[in-house]
């Protein structure tokens, strides 16, 4: 299995038990589904690119990676701004939620990065 594809199947397995998991609870904060897909689509958009600066430049792939770090915090931030204005009581379920599942995405696009960085 490519590390592409084992990349991929890792994050819909754990977009799967995300989903399942909430099936659990009562109430689901009011932004689950938004953050869900901006997490998911950007964590493997992101994964895509950096993989091809890999390729094609490696001698700045650490620029790339940094850069995407700011890029995606600015956006990040943005965007629960506009969560916390939209749903100001709901505001804290909405981004504990958003935080938790940023963190998953992110080790486990770091770790498929580190295996493919260290071979």
């Amino acid at each position: 299995m490519s590390n592409l594809t084992g990349f991929l199947v890792a994050m819909g397995l754990v977009i799967v038990v995300i989903l399942g998991v909430s099936q659990s609870f009562s109430a689901l904060p009011s932004f689950f589904y938004q953050s869900l897909v901006l997490l998911s689509a950007s964590t493997i958009g992101l994964y895509f690119y950096l993989l091809r600066i890999r390729k094609s430049r490696p001698d700045f792939f650490v620029h790339f990676y940094l850069a995407s770090i700011a890029i995606k915090l600015l956006a990040y931030g943005t965007y629960l701004a506009l969560v916390i204005w939209e749903d100001r009581p709901g505001a804290l379920e909405n981004v504990v939620f958003f935080i938790a599942v940023y963190a998953v995405f992110t080790a486990l696009e770091v770790g498929f990065l580190w295996r493919q960085i260290s071979r």
